[in-house]
């Protein structure tokens, strides 16, 4: 299998959307990311005969002494076969030794079933794969329906009924939003990046960005913010609500409202982002029957430190796990 590396935006996402692949795989991802924080997106092609089969947006991190760097592929790497999918990762992990100093790479594709190479191996995660997961090939009528909970569809249409506007948020939103989610993450004990980095969010993310209120009366009760591709995935990043959007169930009509928007946008699932084992993990099962479990993470070792690597990776995972309010219960079926 051959690969090049692909520098056009446009062309690149078209590869995407090829392969039904997920946002966080798409170019404006791996911009945010470069822009924000200490990544470098790499986007890579992968080729049988002239013809694209693959791909996959690396990012590459360099690490402290002596570790030099690691490569991360998020929800992927893609292939437009899925029979092809264990052989685009081993071209990908080969084009991360030959071109770049990482002495891992990990992958985390959106998978159920997969049957990898002997070079990869169980690693510690960073998207929890333990999620929920919509059908949006489904017409309104049976996705509604689909939804288990009575309750929850009584919710939603109470909130249509109560004059709550669902709409497309603007840049002005922002700080109303910002302020809504620095309440929430000191009542539930969860970390946030800095502001600037949503802020960066909303520019650099234009064309996957899917981000909604719910408002009544001039004042935002709910917020979500989602990444969706076309062909592919609506994928659930951020969102809160206020009490007083508890109490009038703005959340529940603005994620429906969310749910059909990427349905129109030509999303095939809406993944409501990771289980754990709070409060938000259980309203998002209100509206499936049953939790999707992906693969879980990957590693594949380039170079001889990476075995130390995983083993400082488990340690801060146990330090981190020991002091948090929300734990990873992705493991439990």
């Amino acid at each position: 299998m051959d690969y090049r590396i692909e520098n056009d935006p446009k062309s690149w996402n078209e590869i995407v959307e090829s392969c039904g692949g997920h946002p966080l795989q798409a170019w404006q991802w791996g911009q945010l990311k470069s822009q924000t924080g200490p990544w470098d997106a790499k986007r890579v092609v992968c080729l049988e005969g002239g013809e694209v089969v693959g791909a996959a947006q690396v990012l590459l991190r360099t690490l402290p002494f002596p570790f030099k760097m690691m490569a991360y592929v998020p929800r992927g790497p893609l292939a437009k076969d899925p029979a092809l999918l264990p052989e685009v990762a081993d071209a990908i992990a080969e084009w991360c030794r030959k071109n770049t100093a990482a002495i891992t790479v990990k992958i985390d594709p959106a998978v159920t079933e997969l049957k990898l190479s002997d070079s990869w191996r169980k690693s510690e995660r960073v998207l929890v794969k333990k999620t929920a997961v919509m059908d949006l090939t489904l017409d309104e009528d049976a996705l509604n329906k689909s939804i288990p909970n009575r309750k929850c569809r009584q919710y939603i249409r109470k909130s249509a009924r109560d004059g709550i506007v669902f709409r497309a948020a603007t840049k002005d939103d922002l700080d109303q939003v910002l302020s809504i989610y620095h309440n929430t993450a000191e009542a539930d004990g969860f970390a946030l990046h800095a502001d600037e980095f949503y802020r960066a969010a909303f520019d650099v993310m234009d064309g996957i960005n899917q981000f909604y209120v719910a408002e009544k009366d001039g004042e935002i009760q709910a917020f979500l913010w989602n990444v969706t591709t076309k062909g592919g995935t609506a994928f659930e990043l951020w969102g809160a609500v206020t009490d007083a959007g508890k109490r009038s169930r703005a959340n529940y009509g603005l994620k429906w409202h969310a749910i059909l928007d990427a349905k129109a946008k030509g999303a095939l699932y809406y993944d409501l982002n990771g289980l754990l084992n709070d409060g938000i993990s259980d309203f998002k099962m209100l509206f499936v029957k049953e939790p999707t479990f992906w693969i879980g993470s990957f590693d594949c070792r380039l170079k001889a430190l990476a075995g130390l690597w995983d083993w400082a990776l488990t340690r801060h995972r146990i330090r981190q796990s020991a002091s948090s309010v929300q734990q990873d219960t992705s493991e439990q079926r």
